[in-house]
C-alpha cells in the first residue's frame, strides 16, 4: 500500500506539473531585455546550463541566450590562448569575426570585433566600430571561459552580419597563445585554417529536457549493406511499437548515427502504419526493402503518418511540455525511412536510426505531424543559370476546412526541407484573402543544417485557411534543368509541421496540373500520345510520391480518351515509361541514361515545335532571357494547382481538385524596436559585469575542470 500511494502521488504530481506547464505555455512571454534579467558575471560563467547549445565539442562549447535587445554567447574552450568565431552571411562579401582571450599576465579578458573578406583569405582586420561587449571572463590552467553580447543589428552593415530568424553559419578556431602580435593570428586566415563550422538559429526557443525520466525506444537499421553502385538510396524497415499496454506520449528524439556513415544519411522519417498485427507483424523480422519500389510490399504504402522527422545537421527535437505524439501500444507498427546520399559510391554497413523518448505520464494535448509542400514530380522544374528562381505549392482551404477542428490547430514547430540548390524557404499563411504573419522562414537556408524551428509563438490555423510553401533556388552553376525528385541532385520543397490537437491529416501537397504545365511551355499535342493519357501517367507518379494511390473514383472528372487512331489508352502506353515513373528512388551516378518520359514525348503541335522531344524543347529555351523565365515562374506559381489532401488511413479526404492560386493581400512585417539596428553610441551603456569574489573564481575553476 505505501508503494502504491507513493506511485499515485508521483503520478498526480507529474500530471499537475504538466497542467501547470500547459497553462504557462498558453501565455506567450517575449524574451526580456538584457538589463532586466539582472545577471551577474559569476552567474553567467558558472551556470550549468545556459541558453541553447550551439556547439558541443571536445575542444569547445558555445551556447547562446536570446534577449529582446541582444544575443549573449558563452564560450568555453580547452586553451589558454585565444578563441575566434566567424559569423557568415552567404549574401555578404565579408565575415564577421569575434576574437576573445584572457591575458595570461593580468588575467583580464578581451574581445575584439573584426572582419575579413571571404574571397581573399587575408587575416581579418579590426572593425572601426567595436560592437561586441565582454560581460565576463575566466581562465584556469587549461581552459578559458568568456561571455559576450552584441545587438541583433549593430548598424555596421559593412563589417557585421545581422542576426535574426535565418540560419547563421559559424566558423571557429583557437590558438594556444594570446594574440600579442600578428604572428599569432595567422590561424585566422579564412578557409582551411578554421577548425570547424556549425550552423544555428539565433532566434527562437529550443526545448531540451532532462531525458533521464523518459523511456527509450531505439529504431535503427540492422547492419544494412550500402552498395557502391548507387549514389542515392531510400531504405525502409518495419518496426513493432515498444512493450506498452496503454497510451503513451512521444516527447522527442535524437539521431543515432554511425561515425563512418553519418555523412551519407540525408534524412530519416519514422511513419506510423495503418494496419494491425494481421497485416504488419510478418514484416518485423525483415531487414527492410528499397522504399516505394517493386520490391516493397504494398502494405508498407499504408505507412504515411510521420511521427519523427530528422534531416542533416539536426541534433534531434523535443516537444514543448504541453504536447506529445500518441503511441498506443504493441498493436501499432512503424516504418523507418532513411535516405542515403552516397555521391562517392562508398561500400559501407549502416545501423543509423533514431532514439525515441516517450512517457506514460500523458501531456494535455495529442500532437501530430503533417507534411505540406510540392508533390515530388519531374514537373517541378528549376531552370539552369538562375540566381533566384521561386516555386510555390498550395494546401487549399477545402482541405483545412474539412479536416481542422472549429478552434483550429496550433503549430509549435516547422522543419523546412529542400535539396542542394535551395537558398530560401518560407511557409506562408493565408486567411480570407489576407496573408497572416509568416509561420516559418529561412533566407539563409543551409542544406547541411536542417534543424526543426521551434516557434516563439504558436500559430493558429483555422478551418478554411490556406498554407503556401515557397522555395527559392540558385542554379547559377548548373548548365541543365533541375527536376523535382528524390535524389539530392534533384529538388524538393516541403515543410513538416508539428501541431496540436492531432487530426487525421497526414499530408497536403499540390502539383501543377498536367495540361496546364504543357500549355505553359506552348505545347498543345504530342505525337502518338494524347494529353489525357500523358496526364494519367503523371498522376500515377504523383500518387506514388505521396505514397497513397487514390482510387479511380476519387478524381473530380472522368477522363474519356478521344477516338483517334494514334490515341493510346493508359494500358497501351509504354511500359518502360511507367516503370521509370514508378521506379524506386535509387539513382546511378550517371542519370543521363535514365528512362525519361520528357525525352520520348515528341511534340506534334504547334508546328514550330515539331521534330523535338519535350525535353529538347525545355533545354532549348533561352533561360538566360529573364523576361521569359520570370513569366514562366509567375505562371506556374499564380496559375493552377492540383491538390492532394491525404489522411492517415491511406485515403484522400477530398477528391483531387484544381485551384487557382489565391489572390491575397501580402503581409507587412510591423516595424518594432526589437528589429531596429542599434548605433554604436547607444550600445551597452552602464552594463559592465565583474567578478567580485576570489571565492567565486575558485568555484569557476572547479566548474570548468568538472565540465571537461
Amino acid at each position: 500500500m505505501p508503494r502504491t500511494c507513493a506511485l499515485l502521488s508521483l503520478s498526480l504530481l507529474l500530471s499537475c506539473a504538466a497542467c501547470a506547464r500547459a497553462a504557462a505555455a498558453s501565455t506567450i512571454v517575449s524574451p526580456p531585455s538584457f538589463r532586466s534579467a539582472n545577471l551577474t558575471a559569476a552567474g553567467l560563467l558558472a551556470a550549468t546550463k545556459y541558453g541553447k547549445t550551439v556547439l558541443a565539442g571536445d575542444e569547445i562549447t558555445v551556447a547562446a541566450q536570446e534577449y529582446a535587445d541582444c544575443l549573449v554567447f558563452r564560450v568555453q574552450a580547452r586553451t589558454r590562448g585565444y578563441v575566434a568565431l566567424g559569423f557568415v552571411d552567404p549574401f555578404a562579401s565579408s565575415v564577421d569575426v569575434l576574437l576573445a582571450w584572457v591575458d595570461d599576465d593580468a588575467g583580464t579578458g578581451h574581445v575584439m570585433d573584426m572582419h575579413g573578406k571571404t574571397e581573399t583569405g587575408l587575416t581579418p582586420e579590426k572593425d572601426v566600430s567595436q560592437d561586441y561587449e565582454l560581460l565576463a571572463s575566466f581562465q584556469n590552467g587549461s581552459h578559458i571561459s568568456v561571455v559576450f553580447r552584441r545587438a541583433w543589428d549593430t548598424c555596421d552593415a559593412h563589417d557585421d552580419v545581422v542576426f535574426g530568424t535565418d540560419t547563421m553559419r559559424m566558423f571557429w578556431t583557437m590558438s594556444d597563445r594570446d594574440p600579442i602580435d600578428r604572428q599569432y593570428t595567422d590561424a585566422l586566415k579564412l578557409g582551411s585554417s578554421w577548425k570547424g563550422t556549425q550552423s544555428f538559429h539565433p532566434r527562437g526557443p529550443k526545448f531540451k529536457p532532462n531525458t533521464d525520466y523518459y523511456k527509450r525506444w531505439d529504431v535503427t537499421m540492422d547492419n544494412l549493406r550500402i552498395k557502391d553502385d548507387v549514389d542515392t538510396l531510400y531504405w525502409c524497415k518495419i518496426f513493432r511499437a515498444p512493450k506498452i499496454f496503454k497510451k503513451n506520449h512521444i516527447v522527442g528524439f535524437v539521431p543515432l548515427l554511425n561515425d563512418d556513415t553519418k555523412r551519407l544519411v540525408h534524412h530519416m522519417i519514422l511513419y506510423e502504419c495503418y494496419g494491425g498485427p494481421a497485416t504488419m507483424e510478418q514484416y518485423v523480422t525483415l531487414k527492410g526493402a528499397q522504399c516505394y519500389g517493386q520490391g516493397m510490399p504494398d502494405d508498407w504504402n499504408k505507412c504515411v503518418s510521420p511521427v519523427v522527422t530528422w534531416a542533416m545537421g539536426s541534433d534531434g527535437q523535443f516537444l514543448p511540455d504541453h504536447i506529445g505524439v500518441p503511441i498506443d501500444g504493441r498493436e501499432v507498427y512503424y516504418m523507418l525511412e532513411v535516405h542515403y546520399d552516397n555521391p562517392t559510391l562508398k561500400k559501407v554497413m549502416d545501423n543509423s536510426g533514431v532514439r525515441v523518448y516517450y512517457t506514460e505520464f500523458l501531456r494535455p494535448n495529442d500532437a501530430g505531424i503533417m507534411a505540406v509542400g510540392m508533390a515530388v514530380s519531374p514537373m517541378h522544374i528549376v531552370p539552369p543559370k538562375q540566381l533566384a528562381y521561386k516555386t510555390a505549392s498550395l494546401c487549399d482551404k477545402d482541405c483545412t476546412n474539412v479536416i481542422f477542428p472549429e478552434r483550429g490547430i496550433k503549430i509549435t514547430s516547422v522543419l523546412l526541407h529542400a535539396h542542394l540548390a535551395s537558398r530560401q524557404l518560407k511557409l506562408r499563411h493565408v486567411r480570407h484573402d489576407q496573408e497572416m504573419a509568416t509561420i516559418a522562414q529561412d533566407d539563409r537556408y543551409d542544406y547541411d543544417y536542417q534543424q526543426a524551428r521551434e516557434l516563439s509563438k504558436e500559430v493558429t490555423v483555422f478551418p478554411g485557411d490556406e498554407l503556401i510553401t515557397e522555395c527559392v533556388y540558385n542554379t547559377v552553376d548548373r548548365p541543365q534543368l533541375t527536376h523535382g525528385g528524390y535524389s539530392t541532385k534533384q529538388e524538393m520543397c516541403l515543410a513538416f509541421v508539428t501541431y496540436y490537437p492531432r487530426t487525421p491529416l497526414a499530408s497536403c501537397f499540390s502539383m501543377t496540373p498536367v495540361p496546364f504545365f504543357f500549355e505553359t511551355f506552348g505545347v498543345q499535342q504530342f505525337l502518338d500520345y494524347n494529353m489525357e493519357g500523358v496526364e494519367k501517367i503523371f498522376l500515377k507518379l504523383a500518387e506514388s510520391t505521396t505514397k497513397n494511390p487514390p482510387s479511380q473514383t476519387t478524381t473530380t472528372t472522368t477522363i474519356t480518351m478521344p477516338a483517334s487512331n494514334n490515341a493510346k489508352v493508359l494500358d497501351q502506353l509504354s511500359q518502360a515509361h511507367i516503370a521509370y515513373l514508378m521506379k524506386p528512388p535509387s539513382f546511378t551516378i550517371d542519370d543521363s541514361n535514365e528512362q525519361n518520359l520528357f525525352r520520348d514525348l515528341e511534340i506534334m503541335e504547334p508546328v514550330e515545335f515539331q521534330n523535338k522531344t519535350f525535353q529538347q524543347h525545355l533545354e532549348n529555351l533561352p533561360w538566360e532571357d529573364s523576361l521569359l523565365t520570370k513569366t514562366i515562374e509567375r505562371r506556374l506559381i499564380n496559375g493552377k494547382h492540383m491538390t492532394f489532401c491525404r489522411l492517415h488511413n491511406d485515403t484522400l479526404a477530398l477528391m483531387m481538385n484544381t485551384y487557382l492560386f489565391p489572390n491575397f493581400t501580402a503581409y507587412t512585417e510591423p516595424k518594432t524596436s526589437n528589429f531596429a539596428c542599434v548605433p554604436l553610441s547607444n550600445k551597452f551603456e552602464n552594463s559592465a559585469l565583474t567578478v567580485q569574489s576570489s571565492y567565486v573564481l575558485i568555484l569557476l575553476s572547479i566548474a570548468l575542470i568538472y565540465i571537461y
